[in-house]
């Protein structure tokens, strides 16, 4: 209970009797007033908070959205620039460019090169069926137009090239097959493969010891032609093949695998020659060709049967071929690998099993690789890499042809070439 003193009261509520004084509030009567207690109050809710700043965290949320979207978009244009590398392109001969003039024995020509190097011996092919042999280019490359001169050594098809002729370079120098390009018998022959029946040339010899020459991608056999140049001769038989993915080979999946499956192919191939009178037989590849020989000797149960490798620029790590055209394009290497296993998910790519240097100290088969400074499809790196790590240097043997591009050491220097390959045959399989 509470004690409240009472207001005075107004003048018309004093009693008359009362007289006003300076003390007339101690007269006046204590009121003792009850109050009620006071009722508790019980809390509903928090105090109020301040509202919470949230567009930083939507920021970076949106950020990494757009982050996530453009390395995503930037690694599917990567893996598809992998997969364009990789695709076999069975297209119709081309002629990119037109002879301009013809003087005497000089002709000259411009347009696209047509993936060619422009340098050494060259062929050049007419669309109306002429194929003339040349020598000595004076070259002027504006990016993807080619302007040249050349000297003409042998008129070989046809009726020489005139000005006005569309026309294209061809680095493989001898035309059509190892008869008109060679002079060469032959005989078309067909062998099974896992995929199906697959076409192959045989060129006759009398050694007991064959060689299987495997092209590069999106070749043909006419790229074995210049070996065959040195090695028919020599009395070796030479089964030039074909493989899945080829125009007239059974379809695989329209890209290259770099050996991991076509390995088999090549193994069917090395059985024909077996099968056909064979004992012992030496590879020859170029590019892909040299990566597809490289997983047959990794993988396949005749490869005791091969007693040497030849192979030009062969494909030895795909993986660093495309870490070197990442670099290339000012990328990091972290991006390229990123690339690699985006292109392996979307084309089916074993991207470890074709990394032939990881596994270069296991190869015992002797091996010569003739290999171009200057090459850009498969760098001189990839391959000085691979001869380094080669268990024991008499392995694996790497000579170099300074200024020449892919595949294209021949071309260069024709008779250096030929000395090297006459040599390594002798060394590992002698006719006599």
């Amino acid at each position: 209970m509470a004690v409240v003193v009472a207001p005075p009261p107004s003048a018309r509520s004093v009693p008359q009797n009362v007289g006003m004084s300076d003390d007339v509030t101690a007269e006046l009567p204590i009121v003792v007033v009850e109050q009620a207690p006071e009722p508790s109050v019980i809390a509903t809710h928090a105090a109020p908070r301040r509202r919470r700043r949230r567009w930083p965290w939507v920021l970076i949320a949106v950020l990494l959205v757009v982050a996530i979207a453009l390395t995503t978009s930037g690694l599917w244009y990567i893996s598809g620039l992998i997969g364009d590398g990789a695709r076999v392109n069975r297209a119709d001969v081309a002629f990119p460019m037109s002879v301009t003039s013809v003087d005497g024995t000089r002709i000259s020509y411009q347009g696209s090169d047509g993936g060619w190097d422009d340098q050494g011996l060259i062929g050049i092919a007419t669309a109306e069926g002429g194929y003339v042999q040349t020598a000595d280019p004076d070259t002027t490359d504006r990016g993807d137009t080619v302007s040249g001169t050349r000297t003409v050594t042998a008129d070989v098809l046809g009726t020489p090239p005139v000005a006005g002729d569309a026309a294209s370079l061809d680095g493989w120098y001898f035309p059509r097959n190892p008869k008109l390009g060679l002079g060469l018998d032959y005989a078309d022959v067909t062998y099974d493969s896992p995929l199906g029946p697959t076409p192959a040339w045989l060129i006759p010899g009398t050694s007991s010891t064959w060689v299987v020459f495997t092209h590069g991608r999106g070749a043909t056999p006419l790229e074995g032609l210049r070996m065959a140049s040195t090695i028919a001769p020599l009395g070796y038989p030479m089964l030039l093949i074909r493989y899945r993915n080829d125009a007239l080979a059974p379809a695989g999946n329209g890209y290259g695998q770099f050996g991991v499956d076509e390995w088999q192919d090549l193994e069917a191939a090395v059985q024909y020659a077996l099968d056909h009178g064979a004992e012992h037989v030496v590879l020859a590849g170029a590019s892909m060709g040299g990566s597809i020989s490289l997983a047959f000797l990794r993988n396949s149960p005749l490869a005791d049967r091969v007693v040497g490798a030849f192979l030009d620029a062969p494909l030895s790590s795909f993986p660093q071929v495309v870490r070197s055209g990442a670099q290339g394009m000012g990328l990091p290497g972290f991006v390229a690998d990123a690339g690699l296993a985006v292109a392996s998910w979307r084309y089916g790519f074993d991207t470890a099993a074709t990394d032939y240097t990881a596994e270069a100290a296991a190869f015992t088969t002797p091996m010569l690789i003739v290999q171009g400074t200057v090459d850009t499809t498969v760098p001189a790196a990839v391959n000085i890499d691979f001869a380094a790590a080669a268990a024991n240097p008499s392995t694996v043997s790497l000579e170099l042809f300074e200024g020449a591009g892919h595949v294209m050491s021949w071309n260069v220097d024709r008779p250096r070439y030929e000395g090297l390959l006459r040599g390594f045959l002798a060394s590992v399989a002698p006719t006599s």
